[in-house]
């Protein structure tokens, strides 16, 4: 892709991402400048290594309750833009201290920036997203129960590595974890899943969820446990991008109601390729499903009286 081409793509994410926002009753005016601070601390593709690019993840809530944007890249270009943006955050000493700390035992080769909004406020951090041996972050964590739940059903399920490494900064912070579920099939996987989430204090999934859940294409399933003050608030199950009518089941059997009538069209504005994952979550009483894509250009808008294109959300 050449420089004019990538630079052209970077900037109709940007776009199409700030699109979204007029949407989402829960982005308040005062929460702008929060979004608008981190998009403009995202490298444009000439900030980056030559051969290298920018990825961007974003999530909607199914309800539209909750949204998130990521990014990250090669350390080169991401860290100079990531020291300045979390200065501007005002960053606690003992915060900036737990990422240089990780970034020096870690080494990562993916580093970014992410922020949120939900429950009223505005969240943001850092995330490392290249896999990390268990080995060599199980050190980092100190000691409290919830690493020791943590250590004990990673071994338990053989698994021996972290996806993804998440830090919030500010009051409330929380670190997360992601990994990928053990097992070739998806009826492996998935049975992992319900171990793991019971595991973790999600409770157990509803049979015809699990049952949704064992008609995915392809095994890419996976695990995130949000650790605050050494206890678990937060375990989600993540299955592989689902149509939304399947989306509205999985609400359904969680007892959340229905999708929100403008999820499709805002999946659609971001992606062209629609969802790419899915989180079913459980924060003590309270749970959520919520859609991620992988923002690109908009789906195309079928012809007046032709019919939706079959992808458009997949």
């Amino acid at each position: 892709m050449s420089l004019e081409a990538a630079l052209q793509r970077a900037l109709s994410i940007r776009l199409n991402l700030q699109i979204t926002l007029s949407n989402l009753p829960i982005v308040e005016e005062w929460m702008d400048i929060h979004l608008d601070r981190w998009l403009e601390h995202v490298p444009t593709p000439p900030e980056m290594p030559s051969g290298h690019a920018v990825s961007y993840l974003a999530m909607l809530g199914a309800d539209l309750k909750r949204m998130w944007w990521g990014a990250w890249g090669d350390p080169a270009g991401l860290v100079p833009k990531l020291a300045d943006y979390l200065k501007l955050c005002n960053i606690a000493k003992s915060d900036a201290a737990i990422l240089d700390q990780m970034g020096e035992k870690l080494e990562p080769r993916l580093v970014g920036s992410w922020v949120g909004v939900w429950g009223g406020r505005v969240s943001t951090g850092w995330h490392f997203l290249d896999p990390q041996p268990w080995t060599k972050l199980e050190p980092l964590f100190g000691t409290h129960e919830a690493k020791f739940l943590l250590k004990n059903w990673l071994h338990d399920a053989g698994v021996d590595r972290v996806e993804r490494f998440t830090q919030a900064i500010g009051e409330g912070s929380f670190s997360e974890i992601e990994v990928r579920m053990p097992g070739a099939t998806v009826d492996e996987q998935v049975g992992a899943l319900v171990t793991g989430f019971a595991h973790f204090g999600g409770g157990d999934l509803p049979a015809p969820l699990v049952a949704i859940l064992r008609g995915a294409p392809h095994p890419t399933f996976g695990l995130s446990v949000r650790i605050r003050g050494g206890q678990v608030v937060r375990v989600a199950a993540i299955a592989p991008g689902m149509p939304l009518d399947v989306i509205q089941s999985v609400c359904t059997e969680m007892k959340l109601g229905a999708v929100d009538a403008k999820l499709e069209r805002l999946i659609n504005t971001l992606a062209s390729e629609g969802v790419s994952k899915v989180e079913i979550g459980r924060a003590g009483e309270r749970g959520g499903v919520d859609v991620y894509v992988e923002p690109t250009q908009a789906a195309a808008k079928p012809a007046p009286g032709a019919a939706k294109p079959a992808d458009a959300v997949n």
